[in-house]
């Protein structure tokens, strides 16, 4: 087993959605992909709180699975596939529990 294989994201699921945290988040995910992912170069892993996206939609928005926005952190990667020198992008949505 390798305890420390992953990705510290989920140290941040109780944090709260703002900059501070999207900073973080690129950070971890950026360290954990330089590390344990060899077949690929990392251009660059962008956070983005979701109620920065959430202005841009109609009021009352939900995503596919019902959440809000803002309570969400979307995380994207863009990276190159070294054997094939493939350049490529995802969005990973981070769900982030609000506090009390």
């Amino acid at each position: 087993m390798r305890p420390e294989f992953g990705c510290r994201i989920h140290d941040l699921v109780f944090a709260p959605n703002d900059g501070q945290t999207a900073v973080q988040a690129e950070r971890y995910v950026q360290e954990a992909l330089t590390r344990w992912e060899p077949r690929i170069i990392v251009n660059r892993v962008t956070a983005t709180p979701g109620y920065q996206l959430a202005a841009s939609q109609p009021q009352g928005y939900q995503n596919r699975r019902g959440e809000s926005l803002h309570t969400t952190l979307m995380i994207e990667i863009e990276y190159t596939i070294k054997a094939t020198d493939d350049p490529r992008s995802l969005v990973f949505p981070f769900y982030l529990i609000p506090g009390e």
